[in-house]
């Protein structure tokens, strides 16, 4: 069963790649706004500092390689223990000769330790990531409170229908949903982004100004920013309808399992009665609720047909 899926503070394009946009969900909180330029570091980030660090730790990974690995995997603590054995192996079996020989031939080593060192290091992978993807995310706080609620409804529908048990059971169409629904909501958060710049441009075009020319003036653009908004509406209205259809097949799902787990102590209770009272009343009665699963499952499976012509009216057509 997968994790339960929480709303985010970012929408994220569900094309980035997933290591990629694994690390900036979870850094999505610390996500610069679009108009925010993140610079280059010069040299890629190595600069003095981390070529200095790099000098200094190029003789630990020649000479003490065992401590240099000490705080890696199980598998590179081994290697380090392997390398170390190398470096004192000539000492103890040359003595003299072998220190003079690790102290040259480390000479060249403490080198390209040095250099693997400086191009391993650098600029951390997270304000690489910021910089290369500021464009194709959208946060909630840039919204305006219009956009911000709509931008929860639709996170909170796709939230409904991935923390499921129809979906986590693979009863609705999970691979469609997984592909459908972050493609539908990056296009939602998207539009809702574009809208809310466009009413923030209005507002400072206008001056604050009232006037019958002003508004006449926008008049066109607001009709336009209306329509625009109404077609998101929609889109969140659809969203939230298949989370509804999501949530009834839920229930049957869940009022099922229980009738089950009742149906399965049917026989204890047969027994008790047979050894009792002979009722054939209460007898039947405890039939009625295998009767009773069956017409849940019924239930159960005409909520998830539904759910499932629901979530596939969300997919656009092919052309």
């Amino acid at each position: 069963m997968t994790n339960p899926v929480h709303p985010a503070a970012a929408v994220l394009d569900p094309d980035i790649p997933e290591p990629a946009r694994t690390i900036l969900a979870a850094h999505e909180r610390v996500l610069p706004p679009p108009f925010v330029a993140i610079p280059r570091p010069r040299f890629g980030g190595r600069g003095l500092k981390v070529a200095g660090l790099a000098l200094a730790q190029a003789p630990l990974w020649v000479y003490l390689p065992a401590l240099a690995c000490w705080t890696f995997s199980k598998r590179i603590r081994l290697l380090g223990i392997a390398a170390q054995v190398a470096v004192f192996c000539p000492i103890v079996f040359f003595g003299v000769y072998g220190f003079a020989f690790n102290t040259m031939i480390g000479v060249p080593l403490q080198l390209i330790a040095f250099l693997v060192l400086l191009t391993l290091s650098g600029e951390p992978k997270l304000p690489r990531l910021m910089r290369r993807y500021q464009d194709r995310y959208v946060r909630s706080q840039d919204l305006d409170g219009q956009a911000k609620v709509l931008l929860s409804r639709a996170q909170t529908a796709v939230v409904t229908v991935f923390n499921s048990h129809v979906h986590r059971q693979g009863l609705l169409d999970d691979v469609r949903n997984t592909v459908t629904l972050p493609h539908q909501l990056w296009d939602v958060a998207q539009t809702l982004a574009e809208l809310s710049r466009l009413r923030a441009a209005q507002v400072r075009g206008s001056l604050g100004l009232n006037t019958p020319r002003v508004v006449e003036a926008l008049r066109p653009q607001q009709r336009a920013l209306g329509l625009a908004t109404e077609s998101v509406v929609k889109r969140v209205e659809a969203l939230e309808g298949y989370a509804a259809r999501t949530r009834a097949a839920d229930e049957a799902f869940l009022e099922l399992h229980a009738i089950q787990a009742l149906v399965e102590g049917n026989g204890d209770y047969r027994e008790l009665l047979a050894r009792t009272v002979r009722d054939e009343l209460a007898l039947a009665e405890i039939d009625g609720l295998t009767e009773r699963a069956r017409l849940i499952e019924e239930a159960l499976h005409a909520s998830v047909e539904q759910a499932r012509r629901v979530g596939l009216s969300l997919i656009p057509k092919a052309s």
